[in-house]
């Protein structure tokens, strides 16, 4: 009986814990009780203001890639904080005989020192160019010969993913969310410029980094209340029955013992 009423207990906070990790993320979720961190600080090249004091602005990265008769093998090309992830796929970079290598260059920039973004929107991560360039003949491939990705992490969340070839005319490209820091994938067709953008106002887009301290003290009031919760239903008394009261002693009998009639 004990054990049913602690799995049941424990059931339920399961599922009230399950509930608020749902509505608290972007998507459904499982809640996994590995530990709880604080998001992970955006790292800007220009950071605004508030944020100014503890960034660390990110240097470009260069990933390189061997290339064989049939071309580069899929792979994935992250920075070293994967605010950007570059995916290849098979076929994405053709073979070249003249090479043996590919280089998957993404450099990050502020997104005020390009073009204008389309009206309402605002740039919600660092502008990050991609380039691919053959090697040693130093030669660029602009467009891939099977679609790759790329996936972007953004200091807010975002709405819009915006392309730009030459960084100065930027267009929408549809996207899918992934991860749980703002993060946003879309298909990578040919080189040039990304980043991720919001139609909302700096003001009603919420504090980005308060809204996700919330979320974090939520979500560990919520696994406090099930490892309380777990305690207090394990360690909860199991019926005892109650022993029966003890049978009084019969009293012990008073007086002379009658005498023995004689045997005749």
């Amino acid at each position: 009986m004990r054990t049913i009423r602690a799995g049941a207990g424990l059931a339920a906070l399961y599922v009230v814990v399950a509930f608020l990790t749902a509505q608290l993320s972007s998507r459904p979720v499982l809640p996994l009780f590995d530990g709880f961190a604080p998001p992970v600080p955006y790292n800007w090249v220009n950071p605004p203001p508030e944020l100014a004091a503890g960034n660390t602005v990110p240097p470009p990265v260069e990933r390189q890639f061997p290339v064989g008769p049939d071309g580069a093998p899929a792979s994935n090309a992250p920075s070293d904080d994967a605010q950007i992830i570059v995916g290849l796929d098979n076929g994405s970079v053709p073979a070249s005989s003249a090479d043996t290598t590919i280089s998957v260059r993404m450099v990050p920039a502020d997104p005020g020192t390009l073009g204008p973004l389309p009206p309402g929107l605002r740039a919600v991560s660092n502008a990050y160019q991609v380039t691919v360039t053959y090697l040693p003949s130093q030669t660029p491939l602009t467009r891939l010969g099977v679609k790759g990705t790329v996936a972007l992490t953004a200091g807010d969340t975002g709405d819009r993913m915006l392309y730009s070839a030459d960084g100065l005319a930027w267009e929408e490209r549809a996207f899918r969310p992934f991860g749980q820091d703002h993060g946003v994938f879309t298909e990578l067709e040919a080189v040039g410029w990304f980043l991720v953008a919001s139609t909302s106002s700096p003001s009603s887009a919420g504090d980005g980094g308060a809204g996700d301290v919330l979320k974090v003290v939520l979500l560990v009031t919520a696994f406090l209340a099930v490892v309380i919760g777990a305690i207090l239903v394990v360690r909860l008394p199991s019926h005892v029955p109650v022993a029966p009261a003890p049978r009084a002693a019969r009293p012990a009998r008073t007086g002379t013992k009658k005498p023995k009639r004689p045997r005749r």
